[in-house]
């Protein structure tokens, strides 16, 4: 059983209540695919890799196979925080991005799932086979690129089919999407990185075979700012916009009144609020078992080159060599393991450097050190704010152990988040 809720309260500690777990999206149907996956009874990381397959082909103007990403993931069972780097750096001709989404969706599922690759790839595969419908934010996106799009065949055959950008609640097809997904789907990821998809694939981006069999995300630690009997977990990634940035700009802001810190997190970090970024899309879940998945993903540029590699309904993705497009964090309990905030913070392509980070931080802020409530902090954030945020945000009572959250979604990125509730496992 789902709902859409603004707020609600985990009775986790009320013996005969259903557990409840939370997933939010800068995507309606990808929200509806994580709901669905944990109802099933899938953890955070099964849900994660769906929607982000999901996005795929559902939001292709900021996710895609040929793209990339960063995770945090926390562990709740081993209290332990891990950054998942799988960001889309240049590798090929013209600056296009060694794709590094599939393997690093694959190692996420691999590693913070229990469910089998299939069942959380198939979604994805059904959507882009005609399951889908064009949601209020890629309609945006079309909307501002469809003379790029235009430029290419494949790519105007998919989005502007009369020649016009397809509008919002229009049906969108990608067969060719659809039987790349299939094949990723029977055979793994393999099936790119080392089957007849990647052999099309590769020469298409100008990446050497030898690179793209051998690319491997990579897990590391996260950079943490301790707050007592929690912390907040950042990523850490060798580019600038890394956990260290995070935590000094977190330093430099945290002690001031809740009214002066966007502006001294934007300082601090260099966000502007103006200027051209790579957009950045994301996604947080907290799990039944009190695990939490954060991500952000980016094509690089609005719909990566522009240019799809004919034949696998795969865009190309632009290389980046900054994290600006989007921050994922979390706020996690090592000690009796339980995720208090997941978030992320994303930037629309126009709104300048780091604004992602900087969106992260004007929710994670007030949701670790005063508590507030999700539906608050959202409230509160500037209008001119840089970037966009969706997340959840626990509060958990020292008396009862009782724990409340509230899913945020933001408005600006027609995000969506759910609660799903599902039975308690007797002992």
């Amino acid at each position: 059983m789902a709902a859409l809720l603004p707020g609600c309260v985990n009775t986790k500690y009320k013996t005969n209540a259903p557990v409840q777990s939370y997933v939010v999206a800068d995507e309606p149907r990808a929200a509806s695919i994580g709901r669905d996956i944990i109802a099933q009874g899938g953890r955070a990381g099964d849900a994660a890799a769906a929607m982000a397959l999901a996005m795929a082909a559902t939001l292709p103007s900021r996710v895609g196979l040929a793209g990339g990403g960063v995770c945090v993931v926390f562990n709740a069972a081993k209290k332990e925080s891990r950054t998942l780097d799988f960001l889309p750096r240049p590798a090929g001709s013209n600056g296009t991005a060694v794709p590094a989404f599939l393997r690093g969706v694959y190692a996420l599922q691999a590693g913070a799932g229990v469910m089998r690759w299939e069942q959380v790839a198939v979604p994805a595969e059904q959507l882009a086979g005609g399951g889908a419908t064009v949601s209020r934010a890629l309609a945006q996106d079309l909307s501002a690129n469809a003379a790029r799009l235009s430029a290419d065949p494949e790519a105007r055959r998919v989005f502007l089919p009369t020649g016009v950008p397809l509008a919002e609640g229009a049906p969108i097809r990608q067969p060719d999407l659809a039987a790349s997904l299939s094949q990723v789907r029977r055979g793994g990821v393999s099936a790119l990185y080392g089957g007849p998809l990647g052999a099309t694939v590769g020469p298409a981006l100008g990446i050497d075979q030898a690179a793209l069999r051998g690319y491997q995300p990579r897990w590391g630690e996260t950079a943490s700012v301790p707050l007592g009997i929690v912390s907040m977990q950042f990523a850490q990634l060798p580019e600038r916009e890394s956990g260290a940035a995070l935590v000094a700009a977190w330093n430099a802001a945290a002690d001031l009144p809740p009214a002066q810190r966007a502006a001294r997190v934007a300082q601090a970090l260099g966000a502007t609020g103006n200027g051209t970024n790579a957009p950045g899309a994301g996604l947080a879940v907290i799990d039944p078992e009190d695990n939490g998945v954060a991500c952000t993903f980016t094509m690089g540029a609005p719909f990566g080159t522009g240019r799809m590699i004919p034949g696998t309904g795969m865009l190309a993705a632009q290389g980046v060599t900054r994290a600006d497009f989007g921050a994922p964090g979390l706020l996690a309990n090592a000690i009796v393991g339980r995720t208090q905030f997941a978030g992320t913070g994303t930037a629309s392509g126009s709104d300048g450097p780091s604004a992602g980070p900087a969106a992260l931080l004007s929710t994670a802020l007030p949701a670790a050190l005063e508590k507030q409530p999700g539906d608050a902090i959202q409230a509160a954030r500037p209008a001119s704010a840089p970037g966009r945020a969706s997340f959840v945000a626990c509060q958990t009572s020292i008396e009862s152990g009782w724990k409340e959250c509230q899913i945020a979604a933001d408005r600006n990125a027609h995000a969506l988040g759910f609660l799903v509730e599902t039975p308690r496992e007797s002992d």
